[in-house]
């Protein structure tokens, strides 16, 4: 119940405590004989029973009903408190959302690292990207966590990528994009007093105005022929206490064309031994791909599994709970024995390089390592892949590593895993 009564300091010291859990609401409101009206309409004060006394104005704006908080009394006297009822009145009249400007307000002196992680939680990202993003934000924008993003200009952006250009290039655009999409996100999710966004302008888009962008030379390398020899050799010495694991790790990756995390989240549900075949749910495009398996890879497979009981990833790390983390010192080792100088994607590289070199039709071969296929490709949206049109494409392109490395066929694996430590 709302009581009526002209808000005074006297009379608000003399309002009595309401019972446990209870609110009493008081409206200030002018006597009907009153001579001068001082009380503002829709300026309320709320008493709870644990003697707090809050002033709070509640009016319609657009339909709607707001109910804006002013303040606590003492600390909010009368006459301030209905100053300030009507200045949000004269904001409401211009049609200015009081609401939305306090909580404008609130986020104008929102730090970058603060947008950064509400930018994380509400994007749906891969944890490749997460984690990628995550060290680019901690190496190259560390100093400017505390800072606001308001503060951040155009001239500041500029400066920052012409300083990390002279480090690397490519690290200075990737700093660039993902800075660029934490304002994107931010002009999105914050509004200002009418409703707008908060950041409309981007201050990275200085890059692209001076055409400052720097030119990114796509990685290409792969690891030729005439090397996978002496790449197969040194992946079968290596020793360590996951050693079979790095190993099949490697060798499946290269006869698969995998990217890494699309491997390591491979668990043994995924693995159709019957059919011959394994389902990778989680890729890059978010499309699930479920492709053959090559006699090789297949043993491959088999052999691990009996080997590795109660593991739920075919790849699992030294926790055989978890899946495998990359293993740069197993990629260190094998570059030092064999000379070969590779990175893990590399091997996709191998796999791809080794595909078109057999003639074998794009389509399949984007079929194969999930590119999907191009905007302007109207053919390749109608040509439906099925697993087992990919099977002999893929037992190709295994028979043809096989053959450059000098290792038997699928049938002697077992020699190739005697060598395992």
């Amino acid at each position: 119940m709302v009581s009526k009564i002209r808000l005074s300091e006297s009379k608000i010291k003399l309002l009595p405590i309401p019972k446990s859990k209870q609110v009493d609401t008081y409206s200030d409101c002018d006597p009907p004989n009153a001579k001068n009206r001082i009380s503002v309409p829709g300026l309320y004060l709320t008493v709870s029973s644990t003697c707090v006394k809050s002033f709070v104005l509640r009016k319609k704006f657009q339909g709607r009903t707001r109910v804006i908080t002013i303040g606590q009394h003492p600390g909010v006297n009368v006459d301030t408190a209905r100053k300030i009822a009507k200045l949000h009145m004269q904001d409401m009249a211009q049609g200015i959302d009081p609401v939305l400007r306090k909580k404008a307000e609130d986020t104008r002196n929102i730090t970058l690292s603060s947008c950064f992680e509400d930018y994380l939680k509400n994007r749906e990202l891969s944890k490749n990207t997460i984690s990628n993003y995550k060290t680019v934000f901690d190496l190259h924008l560390h100093d400017w966590k505390r800072k606001p993003l308001i503060t951040i200009t155009r001239d500041l952006v500029r400066k920052r990528h012409k300083k990390l250009s002279l480090v690397s290039a490519t690290s200075a655009n990737k700093t660039m994009r993902v800075l660029r999409a934490i304002f994107n996100f931010a002009n999105g999710q914050y509004e200002n007093e009418r409703g707008d966004g908060l950041f409309p302008h981007n201050p990275v888009t200085v890059i692209s105005h001076n055409k400052q962008w720097n030119r990114e030379t796509r990685r290409a390398t792969r690891i030729a022929d005439t090397d996978l020899k002496a790449w197969f050799d040194a992946v079968s010495m290596l020793e360590s206490e996951l050693s079979a694991v790095h190993q099949d790790y490697f060798v499946f990756l290269l006869l698969t064309g995998l990217r890494r995390r699309e491997a390591t989240s491979l668990k043994w549900s995924d693995i159709n031994f019957k059919n011959k075949s394994f389902t990778i749910e989680v890729t890059k495009n978010h499309r699930p791909i479920t492709l053959p398996l090559s006699d090789y890879a297949l043993v491959l497979l088999e052999i691990a599994r009996e080997r590795r009981v109660n593991t739920e990833y075919v790849f699992h790390g030294l926790d055989i709970k978890a899946s495998l983390k990359e293993p740069k010192r197993q990629v260190k080792r094998v570059q030092d024995m064999s000379g070969v100088a590779f990175m893990i994607h590399d091997l996709r590289r191998t796999f791809i390089s080794i595909a078109e070199s057999l003639d074998i039709s794009m389509y399949a071969i984007k079929a194969i390592v999930n590119h999907g296929t191009t905007s302007g490709d109207v053919t390749a949206g109608y040509v439906v892949w099925d697993i087992e049109r990919l099977r002999k494409p893929m037992q190709n392109i295994t028979d043809y590593i096989l053959k450059c490395a000098e290792i038997k066929p699928s049938a002697q694996i077992v020699e190739f895993e005697s060598q395992r430590i």
